[in-house]
């Protein structure tokens, strides 16, 4: 007598679910890709880095994870191995629980994510010109939020070469990205926020020349009014780990009822 063949139902899902954990796969061999790429790029010219902080540190570690699990995954689903679709379908959804609870515990306590959310930003103030991807990442938001610094423009006092205690070009300056003619500009004025902190101003004395409120609460407000679009982009990306999750312990259920069957047989 010869093997049982497989269901369709279980041949099927398990096409479904190797497309999934190949997807999964691709996209964490890209990320870890191109955060390699960076990172090398970034290391070639720059002088100091806080890795503990860096875009592309942080690229290469989620696409490690990612590039790790899915190979795990893949494997686990060919060779119909249930502790490797195990391993996969629990840490996925280890990983989709602390994203839920962070999620709930940033809404609920949501003042002192604000907080934590400034000393980032002020943090990543005093690496501005340190690392390359923390310097791009501070001029995109605050040209795109219309902001300078976390809590206010005098944040970048907290940034050595802006502090106003030095004595070079940049002393009581902030970069140009928070000047108000680098939005409309062709070609920015790298200088127009050349001593604006000079001699402590109020907001009303330099809101003619750059962005006076603070990234945090342009980013709280700007949170606050698409909250529905953040809605649904959350579940979007949380509606492919649910199904993976499902798809997987389904997987796992055909297997073991599978290797009963053929105990059965045999």
């Amino acid at each position: 007598m010869g093997l049982p063949r497989p269901s369709c139902g279980h041949r099927c899902l398990r096409f479904l679910l190797f497309f999934y954990m190949f997807v999964f796969w691709a996209i964490g061999s890209t990320l870890l890709g191109l955060g390699i790429y960076a990172e090398i790029e970034k290391r070639s010219y720059e002088a100091v880095t806080d890795v503990f902080v860096s875009p592309s540190s942080l690229m290469i570690a989620v696409g490690a994870f990612m590039f790790i699990l899915g190979f795990i995954g893949c494997i686990g689903t060919l060779r119909e191995n249930i502790i490797l679709l195990q391993i996969f379908a629990w840490t996925l959804a280890v990983v989709f629980a602390l994203q839920l609870i962070t999620a709930i515990v940033a809404f609920v306590f949501r003042n002192k994510a604000s907080a934590l959310v400034s000393d980032g930003i002020r943090g990543a103030i005093e690496d501005y010109y340190n690392d390359p991807d923390i310097h791009f990442a501070i001029d995109t938001l605050q040209q795109e939020f219309e902001c300078c610094g976390g809590y206010d423009f005098n944040d970048w006092d907290n940034n050595i070469y802006f502090t106003c205690g030095q004595r070079g070009p940049t002393a009581c300056a902030v970069p140009y990205s928070c000047c108000i003619s680098t939005k409309v500009d062709m070609v920015p004025n790298t200088q127009c926020g050349y001593k604006v902190r000079e001699n402590s101003p109020t907001r009303f004395d330099v809101d003619n020349m750059i962005f006076v409120r603070g990234c945090t609460d342009a980013m709280k407000l700007w949170a606050e009014d698409n909250l529905k679009t953040m809605a649904v982009v959350v579940l979007v990306l949380a509606i492919p780990q649910i199904a993976g999750i499902f798809m997987t312990f389904l997987f796992i259920l055909q297997v073991e009822d599978e290797q009963i069957a053929l105990k059965y047989e045999t």
